[in-house]
């Protein structure tokens, strides 16, 4: 008996989708942060305290995902919201002025919010004027004495206290997506620290739910040590067991393809589990098979294609951002092994004596948010396997060494 054919799958319906926050068209493993979301806007609009949430972990987790949904979750439950992407040097009053202003102008289309739009719009067209924002055209007359002061902290709190009112008064509330947060100063995370404080005493319907990498709990707790009870701190990483074998499940089978059991397992294999790398091997798998189930061979296939993306477009392009100093650092790191490593280790893989050696290059990596510190004395890189693509691009060389 002739074995049954492989039914063809159409490449044009390929399901995957790696993208820099694109979401995946089976978002698994992340019910609790979702839930979470709901609590908290749900209570803020009842006139509950609930803290402002924060989600960390690795580059390609899904962070950027998550805050794209929880907007959409929001605009259903009739909330205001708007997104921005923090990067190094932001300009934070001039950022907070445009999310506030597009907020205020969609209120202020609907009638029910439009007085307390209106007066928002005032201080905000004073908050505008005292940090200098001349390009941002609001069409109503500053208020004087709110928002006005020169003091960051307590102009942001004023300002925010009169978005929270507007909204509470017409029955729902205002969140502001902030991705990337680890890019703000020490002094901009203190006065929004300080500002949400102030709205959360107010019992006001007003939040900010951020994104950043793992070092953004230790950033805000340094900038206020009550940061803790003011956020919900959400730690993201790969997808594990079911929810990883359901990323790739899932899609397929709304397109009535099937994986074999041998192949899902070498592709968790492959990936970590990591939702980007899933969606890489996801769609080349797809690609590379003649037909359903998609097999080993299929993903044995697209194995060498997946990592030529992954270095081209995910890894190389943060390497390109570094130095030849700080790439010799990371090829020591990597040398080491994977996962986190000792900075004296590191120093002294390099013909160093100690760390302090090459503080200057750890400090240049941190800030440009290629590696982080898990604890004391401790550095890892911030993307997923970027340790195995740095051995197999940058390895260490002996010139590399004083």
């Amino acid at each position: 008996m002739d074995p049954p054919q492989k039914r063809a799958v159409d490449p044009v319906r390929n399901p995957y989708t790696p993208g820099a926050g694109t979401r995946p068209p089976a978002l698994t493993g992340r019910d609790d942060e979702l839930e979470r979301f709901r609590i908290l806007i749900g209570r803020l609009q009842a006139g509950r305290h609930e803290k402002s949430m924060l989600i960390t972990g690795l580059r390609g987790v899904g962070k950027t995902v998550l805050l794209n949904t929880f907007a959409d979750i929001g605009t259903n439950e009739g909330w205001f919201s708007a997104n921005t992407e923090i990067r190094a040097n932001t300009e934070f009053s001039t950022v907070i002025a445009r999310l506030s202003r597009r907020v205020l102008l969609e209120m202020s289309a609907l009638e029910r919010f439009q007085d307390r739009a209106r007066r928002a719009l005032g201080v905000l067209r004073a908050f505008v004027i005292r940090y200098g924002q001349a390009e941002f055209r609001i069409d109503v007359d500053a208020i004087p004495g709110v928002a006005d002061s020169g003091d960051q902290e307590e102009d942001l709190g004023d300002l925010l206290s009169e978005l929270g009112g507007a909204a509470q008064a017409g029955g729902t509330g205002v969140v502001f997506f902030m991705d990337e947060v680890q890019f703000l100063s020490r002094e901009d995370l203190e006065a929004l620290i300080a500002a949400l404080h102030r709205a959360s005493q107010q019992s006001l319907p007003v939040t900010v739910v951020g994104a950043g990498l793992p070092l953004l709990p230790k950033l805000v707790g340094e900038a206020r040590s009550y940061a803790e009870r003011l956020f919900d701190f959400r730690s993201i990483g790969s997808l594990e067991g079911p929810a990883a074998r359901d990323a790739l499940v899932l899609p397929a089978q709304a397109e009535d393809v099937a994986w074999d059991d041998e192949a899902l397992e070498i592709v968790l294999g492959y990936s970590d589990g990591y939702p980007y790398f899933l969606q890489e091997y996801g769609k080349h798998a797809w690609l590379a098979s003649d037909g359903s189930p998609i097999s080993r061979a299929d993903v044995e296939r697209a194995h060498p294609i997946v990592l030529d993306e992954l270095d081209e477009g995910f890894f190389h392009v943060r390497v390109e951002r570094a130095t030849d100093t700080d790439r010799r650092y990371m090829a020591a790191m990597a040398d080491l092994g994977d996962g986190r490593q000792r900075s004296g280790a590191i120093a002294r893989r390099l013909g160093y004596d100690s760390s302090s050696a090459i503080s200057l290059t750890r400090d240049s990596l941190l800030k440009k948010g290629l590696i982080y510190s898990p604890s004391h004395g401790y550095v890892d890189f911030t993307v997923p396997q970027f340790a195995s693509f740095i051995r197999r691009h940058y390895p260490l060389e002996p010139e590399d060494l004083a």
